[in-house]
């Protein structure tokens, strides 16, 4: 599927929440991985419904999906084997578990991203890798049940969305479903922490686009999802 197809399901599908663009997303994105993940034992954080686990069990790995919402997990398609209960800014994990590390479109959902890097950084085996997406803010989309409004200030959008349509559908609110998160304040903190490397930042739905990540601004408003590949540093 070409990027113009996707961007396209993604429109129509409500804000990306369709199942079609999301097992879309989940199939690009194994692809994107940083090399082969048969055998490896990952965590999808963050699983909702469990179809990045479902596409990263078929592509051989050892998936544990860890959801805080029993209601999504319940909602999967699939049958998920190792489905947990677990806030992803504590989770339930000692150190050094985990191979690799997947959080899609996550960060954005809570007011702790950074504690969830953290988490990301402490379950990792050394050289372990992460693939860490989210919608960030100034992103066309970064307001969810409001966007574009979201751009009139995070508490304004909402009494803005109720005088004009009413009640906004869905639960991803500003400050309550969803906070302002940023591509250059999360690109400093995980280059100065003091287990994790980045290796890679890109725009989701175009890749090859990269350059956009190096113009401040910019990027904030047309990467729409960031992409972070991060690893445990060999040392830390």
């Amino acid at each position: 599927m070409s990027t113009y197809q996707l961007i396209k399901l993604f429109v129509t599908s409500g804000k990306g929440a369709g199942e079609d663009f999301a097992s879309e997303l989940a199939r690009r994105a194994i692809k994107q991985l940083p090399g082969p993940i048969s055998g490896q034992t990952i965590l999808d954080l963050g699983a909702g419904p469990c179809i990045y686990s479902e596409s990263l069990r078929q592509a051989g790995a050892i998936v544990v999906s860890s959801e805080i919402d029993i209601d999504e997990l319940l909602r999967s398609p699939f049958d998920p084997e190792r489905p947990l209960v677990a806030d992803g800014r504590e989770l339930p994990f000692r150190d050094r578990v985990f191979d690799g590390v997947v959080c899609s479109n996550v960060l954005e959902h809570t007011p702790d991203p950074f504690t969830i890097i953290d988490e990301i950084g402490r379950v990792l085996k050394f050289g372990g890798w992460s693939y860490i997406s989210w919608t960030n803010w100034l992103s066309p989309w970064g307001g969810h049940a409001v966007a574009p409004l979201h751009y009139l200030g995070a508490q304004r959008s909402v009494k803005i969305w109720k005088q004009l349509f009413g009640n906004p559908r869905g639960k991803n609110l500003p400050f309550s479903g969803v906070w302002p998160t940023y591509i250059g304040r999360t690109i400093r903190y995980v280059r100065t922490h003091p287990r994790l490397e980045l290796v890679d930042a890109y725009p989701r739905y175009w890749s090859k686009l990269k350059i956009i990540m190096k113009i401040p601004g910019l990027r904030e408003v047309f990467s729409w999802n960031c992409v972070l590949i991060v690893r445990v540093k060999t040392q830390s």
